[in-house]
């Protein structure tokens, strides 16, 4: 090691530029830094530090970040590791040095570091050795955790309640006969709320649709048919909603919470996808034996919006850690909950789908074509270059493939299954489905492939710093299951891994899984002066 190189680590070290070194002192420090072999103890290093006008250490410090004896050549080692704890927990190697390097024991040092001075170890084995939840919560099924959700069960109550009213607005049994369709539509019409009447007459003009000629007397028995179904709806509403009321009660009792999964659902894919993600990942071998404790979305129904408000703005005070899904949609409210983290100081892990077009539209395939319809039309929103990413060929038939369309806005009943009008379209247009959905899984391969990269490089909400210590904190973007669950075993245990990058505006922590910036510290004196100055001030 030169005096050259001793002087930077000594820059990094106490995070200002070494000055005033004379001839006399570089000569001395090069005489004594020529050999790496040679072992550099506690006072060694203080006095090599008094040599180039930089502050002294206590012996905790230098045991801590030095391991008790290093040598010349592993001076380095020990200056990135401070650096490295610096950024995690001061957000700035001033501070951090002149903080730490005044400790007068090791366990005093670690107290003030905090979490990150958790060993990995000790970490795992507390997870390890819980005691098992005293109750669970009950598992909605996949298939139903759309009835959670606010627009789906509102549809089914809607659906309900309309074929209650049609049911009771039909004539007399012994005169449904002899009863017009205009007499009866009309007399719909007429009893019905001003809000409600377009979708009466939406519906009443898709049943004819369907039916052609049918009369008042064929579609009294179609209700009679229907209404068992939609009763049925409501009591699996009603059943479900129940179900995750009592979860709700349970998350909220539990003395651990480690994870928050912050999500948008409104549609049924939605719930679905993100039910099938939790489940897949906290299943995952990484993270089974932690006994994570985890908040899902889809388990927990609140009535009162208030209520949700506050039942997950506890759940994001108490959470270790944030999953953020990345689903078809951005919403105030989950990037609210992506923002709230990061103001707290804690990791937020953005899952970004990688999706593989073949496999993807085989899934699209096996879909309700209403299903398909819906995320084309999500895809032509999200994608501003869809009509730049694919054929002419394609735009035109996405553009000419009316039917899909047709079978999605003429459905009767949207909370009803009807199998055999899916199996119909799927016998007359099934290679034009098919066409349909590579289209429809390539252009949402593009658009989550665009949101993983503006969320790692340029998304605002990507660089937050912590309210209560000014440490700016980055969100970590991960594309795969496995690799989610391998950055949040990492982030609970204390064991990331992280390379120090010092690029000519900032030095910056790029953590190793995800490959993303995590803590940055910026080279501007301007702004860091100011910065620190007025964010350590007290308020008023």
């Amino acid at each position: 090691m030169d005096a050259d190189q001793f002087i930077h680590l000594a820059a990094g070290l106490t995070g200002t530029p070494v000055k005033d070194v004379t001839a006399t002192d570089r000569a001395i420090l090069a005489g004594l830094l020529g050999d790496d072999t040679r072992p550099i103890g506690h006072s060694q290093l203080n006095e090599l530090l008094l040599l180039v006008n930089k502050d002294r250490m206590e012996r905790a410090f230098f045991d801590y970040f030095f391991a008790g004896s290093t040598t010349v050549g592993t001076l380095g080692a020990g200056v990135l590791k401070f650096q490295t704890l610096a950024m995690l927990r001061y957000g700035n190697f001033i501070h951090a040095y002149r903080t730490l390097a005044g400790i007068a024991s090791v366990s005093a040092l670690k107290a003030d570091l905090a979490e990150w001075a958790a060993e990995p170890a000790d970490l795992n084995a507390r997870f390890v050795e819980r005691s098992p939840k005293l109750v669970d919560i009950d598992l909605i099924p996949r298939e139903r955790t759309s009835l959670v959700g606010y627009i789906s069960a509102a549809e089914v109550v809607a659906e309900g309640e309309r074929c209650a009213f049609l049911r009771a607005r039909l004539p007399a049994a012994d005169a449904v006969p002899g009863a017009t369709w205009p007499e009866f539509e009309e007399a719909v019409l007429a009893a019905a709320g001003v809000s409600e009447r377009p979708a009466l007459k939406v519906l009443l003009a898709n049943y004819l649709k369907r039916s052609t000629g049918a009369t008042v007397a064929q579609f009294a028995a179609h209700l009679e048919s229907v209404a068992p179904v939609l009763e049925g709806n409501a009591t699996q509403l009603a059943s479900v909603r129940a179900t995750a009321m009592r979860n709700q009660d349970i998350y909220l009792t539990w003395d651990h919470m480690d994870v928050y999964f912050a999500t948008s659902m409104r549609k049924r894919w939605e719930f679905e996808d993100l039910f099938d993600f939790v489940n897949g990942l906290m299943a995952d071998p990484a993270l089974v034996a932690l006994n994570l404790r985890h908040f899902d979305p889809t388990q927990a129904f609140t009535k009162d919006r208030v209520d949700k408000g506050l039942v997950e703005s506890l759940m994001l005070k108490r959470a270790k850690c944030t999953v953020y899904s990345v689903q078809d949609t951005d919403t105030l409210g989950k990037d609210s909950e992506l923002a709230a983290t990061l103001a707290q100081g804690k990791p937020v892990i953005a899952y970004v789908p990688s999706i593989d077009v073949e496999t993807r539209a085989a899934q699209l395939v096996a879909e309700d074509p209403a299903t398909v319809q819906d995320r084309l039309r999500f895809v032509l929103y999200a994608d501003d270059q869809f009509a730049q990413s694919v054929s002419a060929e394609d735009f035109a038939f996405v553009r000419g493939f009316q039917a899909i369309e047709l079978f999605e806005r003429e459905r009767t009943w949207r909370t009803v299954p009807d199998p055999e009008t899916v199996a119909a379209f799927r016998a007359a247009h099934g290679a034009d489905l098919a066409r349909l959905c590579r289209i429809v899984a390539s252009a949402e391969a593009r658009i989550y492939d665009r949101r993983a990269r503006t969320l790692k490089v340029s998304h605002p909400l990507g660089i937050q710093v912590n309210l209560a210590t000014g440490v700016a904190n980055g969100v970590l973007v991960v594309r795969t299951i496995p690799q989610c669950a391998d950055l949040l075993r990492r982030v609970v245990t204390n064991s990331l891994e992280f390379e120090l990058q010092d690029s000519p505006s900032m030095w910056y922590l790029e953590e190793k899984v995800s490959g993303c910036v995590y803590r940055v510290v910026s080279k501007d004196r301007k702004l860091t002066n100011c910065f620190w100055n007025f964010y350590r001030r007290p308020s008023g």
